[in-house]
């Protein structure tokens, strides 16, 4: 098989790799945020209910976090919801990127043989010659 083809196919899965690489860098950062997010409302939630149970706090004060909090556990159900998400889409993105590097080194791996094969066969004709030549000018006297 000529090597036109499969140098052709080499780049392709080259860029195939460098968009599955942009792929998890958009996966990272996007999960990144998640996480941020995630911790903002739980150090959130947190402060607040320290506040409302400290002794100081009065009925008012207590009654105000719990409608706060019916309205903030939704969000926070969503943001860490959105986290899983994020998380899952990191992994696939890792995987994919894994698949396209191992398709890169099977093409660079089949390459390097065929070359390999290239240079024996060369080699092999190289000493079919010497021994022709070596044959036409008979036994060297010693």
């Amino acid at each position: 098989m000529p090597e036109q083809p499969l140098t052709v196919l080499l780049q392709v899965r080259r860029l195939a790799v460098d968009q599955a690489r942009q792929s998890l860098a958009d996966c990272l950062s996007a999960e990144a945020a998640a996480t941020e997010t995630a911790h903002a409302i739980a150090t959130e939630i947190a402060a607040e209910t320290a506040a409302a149970t400290a002794i100081s706090a009065d009925d008012v004060a207590v009654e105000g976090f719990a409608q706060w909090l019916r309205r903030m556990l939704p969000r926070q159900r969503a943001a860490e919801d959105a986290l899983l998400a994020a998380e899952l889409q990191t992994r696939e993105a890792r995987a994919v990127l894994a698949a396209t590097r191992a398709g890169v080194r099977a093409i660079e791996t089949l390459l390097a043989q065929r070359a390999a094969e290239r240079q024996a066969e060369a080699s092999r004709q190289e000493q079919a010659r010497l021994d022709e030549v070596a044959q036409r000018t008979g036994p060297h006297p010693r």
